[in-house]
């Protein structure tokens, strides 16, 4: 079934620059990083990948840059799968970077929520309608209204789960009475993934299916065994990982990401694209020793 392929912790991971531009080494090295933590399954040019700033050359690249790693490594890694964000404000736009992804490599498609301009209900439906309709790919909505200005409603999410390969939904809110509803409603096998890592741990409790994952380009490994726990043991788990996620988030998405990644080796840079800037945490640095320093305990 598709939907099970897109279970458990998916990463959504950075997308390294170095003087201004892609910085492919580096992607290749983080990649390396998630396969030996156990990860298959990659949201690329996302969020966390800074999408907004990326040029269609350059999503390209990384998608490329994604499938050479697969052709290079052992056969083992051959599974491994991309999924790619191609939503954006403008419902034309958002068809022909979806119509393109197939193309790409991609095994399935995730699609945010149209952001700044703000659709009501009606026009929501009517772009996830025709972006879905340009692609035979899955596709995954996108919720994310701390982002977006506008959030889906769970009528219109169940309206979209009608359509044949509209398998799933990132849930970003972080409001886990709204993703009660959203399963309550809605068919058992409709795919709830996590797109907030500070409440997943209610959300695997309250029966959603994995997360899509920006903390898992550092966690990856302990998130995969944080899903696979019993859920009356997740909360006394999550709890050794409460510190460093409020350190990590305190800035947006990726800042933190980004500098943990750079202080650990695994990228050269810990550049951003503009308006996004790095603003250096150093208690953020602090959090991820004692972490790992508990970890081994």
């Amino acid at each position: 079934m598709e939907q099970k392929a897109f279970s458990g912790i998916s990463t959504a991971p950075i997308t390294p620059f170095d003087k201004g531009k892609l910085d492919l080494t580096s992607f290749h090295k983080l990649l390396n990083f998630q396969v030996k933590e156990g990860v298959k399954n990659f949201v690329l040019c996302s969020t966390t990948g800074e999408n907004p700033t990326l040029t269609d050359q350059e999503m390209e690249e990384v998608c490329q840059s994604f499938q050479d790693f697969k052709s290079q490594n052992q056969p083992s890694q051959t599974n491994l799968q991309m999924i790619l964000a191609t939503g954006s404000f403008s419902t034309k736009a958002s068809v022909e970077k979806t119509k393109k992804a197939k193309e790409l490599g991609a095994s399935a498609v995730l699609v945010v929520v149209p952001y700044y301009n703000k659709p009501p209900q009606k026009g929501l439906i009517l772009h996830f309608e025709k972006t879905a309709g340009a692609t035979s790919l899955p596709v995954i909505l996108y919720n994310v209204p701390q982002r977006s200005a506008c959030s889906l409603t769970v009528e219109s999410i169940k309206t979209l789960s009608q359509i044949d390969n509209i398998i799933g939904i990132k849930e970003a809110t972080g409001d886990i009475s709204f993703m009660k509803k959203i399963k309550q409603d809605l068919d058992p096998d409709f795919l709830l993934l996590s797109g907030d890592d500070s409440t997943c741990t209610e959300f695997f409790n309250e029966g959603g299916h994995g997360a899509i994952s920006a903390g898992a380009n550092i966690l990856a490994k302990e998130l995969i065994q944080l899903f696979q726990t019993k859920p009356e043991e997740r909360d006394a788990l999550f709890e050794k990982y409460k510190v460093f996620f409020d350190e990590l988030f305190k800035e947006t998405n990726p800042i933190g990401i980004k500098q943990i990644l750079h202080s650990e080796g695994l990228i050269r840079s810990q550049e951003l694209r503009e308006p996004l800037v790095y603003c250096h945490n150093p208690k953020l640095d602090e959090s991820f020793k004692k972490l790992n320093k508990n970890l081994k305990a």
